[in-house]
């Protein structure tokens, strides 16, 4: 007798209950916390399900309050749309704070590790709709659609924005993308135009430029003069005129604790600091495009004649220092033969004064000369000195009288700039001819070149003002760094070294040094 049938009862399982669509459902939700391989699982199989798989792909140029809110306000109003048209989000990504537009369409853009990502998942065929808050958001150069077009052609995969839909694997669908690109494209330009009329504009009557950081000497309101960044500047301008170099800035700057606003790192470079020491902002200046065309409304750092004085010698070309210059005499004293000398180790070890050899006169029938330089060094800082220690010091620093008004200097300036922006205008409605503007403008630059030159003597600083006032020049001169001392031997006087015997072991002799004074005691 067979044995009875034996049936087991098993409770339905509402997951299996609900079918594959269920199970579906329940994977989509949990997608968001999947692992990357699962979310790939997931999409395959979406796919074999015939559901449409949607990647969601959010962008904002500058998020200011660095919460994201952008581009999450960008993902819950997406979110809404795919649900709306039966897709699937099976992946979220987003860049934000990363802007797509560049001055230059054939070079590479920012990077964007989010849209990267899109790319590789199109390639991949792992998604059917990349779906954007608008076209702008993932490209805005006609140029980097071209490219997009054949990619997602090859994937079969769709292009959708908030408000539309566009298969780029059709004709009528690549020429509304064009089209579309084409008008954020212009739009782009036209904005550009109208903002550059507007810096403009804003530049002429005097106005700051709006957004990016402070500049260095000024409040956080670009307007107002920051207390010890403005004396850094005016500390500045006085050390370049009285001899100083970049270098002499940057310590001093460092040393007094003021930091670059811009920087990442914190410390001065010599061309950060000539950045600013050439910005005519510092005098008050309304700049355009490298062309002063106002006067500004914030408060100057320097007077204009300072700022071009300190211009004309940044900007010198002759400027660049001969070989030595880190000595107190390189490329200052001279050997006998006419060359000048530089500073350099003996083979003892020695820091000496030698005849410059790349630049020796060869024809020169003498010897030629090498010597310790320490003795010849303490002689000079003696004789210098002692010159300016005498009573007599201050008329080596006298200022000629009947000098240049400088506040009448300036006002002409400024209403030559302002009857030049008249005459623009009065071309512009067809007041005047372009032969009598032309004519009137080269008048005005030729007075407004010539007003410049004044204002940059005015300003010139006498390199041996500091030591012909002070009480104790030897203090002074201890705290002068290397190049201000260079400047005020270089201002006294000349000066030829003599070798001081072959193999001489007797002491310094000053008789070896020529010092001939450029200004007679």
């Amino acid at each position: 007798m067979d044995k009875p049938l034996r049936v087991s009862v098993v409770a339905p399982d509402p997951l299996l209950e609900a079918g594959a669509e269920g199970i579906l459902r329940s994977c989509r939700d949990l997608a968001v916390v999947m692992p990357p391989v699962l979310r790939l699982v997931l999409a395959i199989i979406t796919h074999m399900s015939d559901c449409v798989r949607c990647l969601i792909y959010t962008r904002i140029s500058k998020d200011r309050l660095g919460d994201a809110h952008g581009v999450a306000n960008q993902l819950a109003d997406l979110e809404k749309r795919a649900l709306a048209r039966g897709w699937t989000v099976v992946y979220r990504l987003s860049d934000n704070d990363i802007g797509v537009t560049r001055k230059d369409p054939t070079a590479a853009g920012k990077s964007r590790p989010g849209w990267a990502e899109v790319l590789r998942l199109v390639d991949a065929r792992a998604v059917d709709v990349v779906l954007c808050w608008k076209w702008d958001r993932a490209l805005r150069e006609p140029l980097d659609l071209e490219y997009l077009i054949p990619r997602f052609d090859k994937a079969g995969v769709r292009f959708a924005e908030a408000d539309g839909i566009i298969d780029l694997g059709t004709d009528s669908g690549r020429l509304a993308a064009r089209i579309l690109i084409a008008v954020a494209k212009a739009e782009q330009e036209r904005k550009s135009e109208r903002q550059k009329l507007a810096n403009e504009a804003a530049a002429v009557r005097g106005k700051r430029p709006l957004g990016g950081p402070r500049p260095f000497g000024y409040a956080a309101d670009h307007v107002t003069a920051d207390p010890a960044e403005a004396a850094a500047v005016a500390g500045a301008c006085a050390l370049l005129l009285g001899g100083g170099s970049l270098s002499g800035v940057m310590r001093e700057w460092t040393a007094a604790g003021v930091r670059p606003v811009q920087s990442r790192t914190g410390t001065w470079t010599r061309q950060s600091i000539r950045t600013i020491l050439l910005n005519p902002r510092i005098a008050g200046l309304s700049p355009y495009k490298g062309d002063i065309v106002g006067q500004g409304d914030w408060e100057p750092l320097v007077g204009e004649e300072t700022w071009r004085a300190v211009r004309s010698i940044l900007e010198d070309p002759s400027r660049t220092p001969p070989r030595g210059v880190r000595t107190l005499l390189g490329g200052l004293a001279s050997c006998r033969c006419g060359n000048v000398v530089s500073g350099m180790p003996s083979h003892t070890g020695h820091h000496i004064y030698r005849c410059a050899p790349q630049t020796k006169n060869q024809a020169w029938a003498g010897g030629h000369v090498a010597r310790k330089a320490a003795p010849v060094e303490d002689f000079i800082t003696d004789v210098v000195i002692g010159r300016l220690s005498r009573p007599d010091a201050a008329s080596l620093v006298a200022v000629p009288e009947g000098g240049p008004d400088v506040a009448a200097l300036r006002a002409e300036a400024a209403a030559i700039r302002a009857n030049l922006e008249e005459m623009a205008a009065d071309r512009a409605v067809g007041l005047i001819t372009r032969a009598q503007m032309l004519a009137a403008t080269e008048r005005a630059s030729a007075r407004l070149a010539g007003i410049e030159a004044d204002l940059e003597d005015a300003a010139q600083e006498n390199v041996l003002a500091p030591l012909a006032a002070a009480g104790n020049a030897a203090a002074l001169w201890q705290d002068l760094d290397l190049s201000r001392k260079r400047a005020i031997i270089r201002t006294l006087m000349t000066i030829t070294l003599r070798s001081p015997g072959k193999g001489s072991r007797v002491g310094f002799d000053p008789a070896t040094v020529e010092v001939t004074w450029r200004q007679q005691d």
